[in-house]
């Protein structure tokens, strides 16, 4: 009855993937730059004007509503930081770069969209307008440390020297309580001039040339100012509620049935928390089948533990999990201990992945894929 009990353990995680803000900050309110932290040489002029053909702006007037870093390149141009630190977030921007400039907006100090004169161009990559840089992993060996980043969807740049407008919406990593990752940073969506260019990309580290160290659940919003000219007339940050606030809550239901429907034997409770197409992967053997074969083959196992010859107890924790409002992939390690008639206890723990699908309002298990036992210290390195 193993089997029974992995997949349904990975049955119903789900997310909302709802976008309710907070009160939106104007960071450009006010004649100071008091949003930001002190920094030298980004100041507040009247007008932004770019040179035709050069990196180069012009500018007139002082203590106005542009936001300018300098008039030409200059590598000892230091980034711009808000006072503030965000998680999850949207920002609107609407920024104004010369030929061949450069800069970029870093969510939370360390994860980058990049701001690039693309304009015109027929193939764009990653350092392009819109796109994500990658990262590197040094946990990993020399040679294999490079994790790609993402290139835009489409080239959505206007020419140099037009104002252009970027909205980003951010979702920070999530830590447990111990300070553990539970889930990388994700780009929910990109969209410059109007045009989506990034859609649900995940940052399993910082990206390239951050800013701030390591990382963490919270950052301020940075403008890198070393790279070339940028003016900037229109900058909010609206901090997002957490996702999932009801997904939790139907989460922590779905889990309650769950572990009813085991010590119960209740089969037709578990039907119901798989796909009718579900597959089931048996990672050591490396083969795969329908679940509802094996559906047929364990209805027995639950008769014998509805009638009390054989009792059974589920639990499970997670590495990772990556949802949005139709789909889940979960990872982990489920314990599951069975009781026979004799009195023999034995336990598993089995680490596992699952892909969910959410039908007609129900969560449930489209793929599971058992990779294979692991040991209790194992188990226990996951402990909530």
């Amino acid at each position: 009855m193993k089997g029974v009990f992995t997949l349904l353990m990975a049955g119903c995680s789900v997310f909302s993937a709802s976008l309710a803000a907070q009160a939106t900050i104007d960071l450009l309110d006010g004649m100071a730059l008091e949003h930001f932290q002190p920094v030298s040489d980004w100041h507040r002029v009247d007008r932004a004007v770019s040179v035709p053909d050069r990196t180069e702006l012009t500018t007139s007037g002082s203590g106005g509503d542009i936001l300018v870093n300098g008039l030409t390149k200059d590598i000892s141009l230091p980034y711009l930081m808000t006072r503030e630190t965000f998680g999850d977030a949207r920002v609107e921007l609407e920024f104004l770069i010369p030929k061949g400039s450069n800069a970029g907006v870093y969510m939370m100090g360390r994860y980058e969209v990049q701001i690039l004169d693309s304009f015109g161009k027929e193939k764009v990559g990653s350092g392009d307008l819109g796109g994500i840089y990658g990262s590197r992993d040094m946990s990993r060996p020399q040679g294999e440390r490079w994790i790609p980043g993402s290139r835009p969807l489409t080239n959505a740049a206007k020419a140099p020297g037009r104002w252009q407008r970027m909205e980003i919406v951010f979702r920070a990593p999530r830590y447990d309580a111990s300070g553990q990752k539970t889930a990388d940073a994700v780009f929910e969506s990109v969209r410059i001039n109007g045009e989506l260019v990034q859609e649900k990309f995940t940052c399993e580290h910082p990206t390239m040339s951050h800013p701030l160290p390591g990382e963490a659940a919270l950052g301020p919003i940075a403008i890198q100012g070393d790279h070339g000219p940028i003016a900037i007339r229109h900058f909010t940050v609206t901090p997002l509620d957490s996702p999932g606030t009801q997904a939790i809550e139907e989460i922590d239901a779905y889990w309650s049935e769950v572990e009813r429907a085991v010590r119960e034997g209740d089969y037709d409770a578990y039907c119901a928390t798989v796909h009718p197409d579900a597959v089931i992967i048996a990672g050591a053997k490396q083969v795969s089948y329908p679940l509802k074969q094996a559906l047929i083959r364990w209805e027995k196992d639950f008769e014998n533990t509805k009638s009390g010859k054989l009792k059974g107890e589920v639990s499970f924790r997670f590495a990772k999990r990556y949802r949005d409002t139709s789909t889940a992939h979960e990872s982990g390690i489920f314990r599951y201990t069975t009781t026979p008639e004799n009195g023999e206890i034995t336990t598993d723990y089995i680490e596992f992945e699952a892909l969910l699908v959410k039908k007609d309002g129900q969560w449930q298990m489209l793929m599971e894929n058992q990779i294979g036992p692991v040991s209790e210290e194992e188990w226990e390195s996951l402990r909530p």
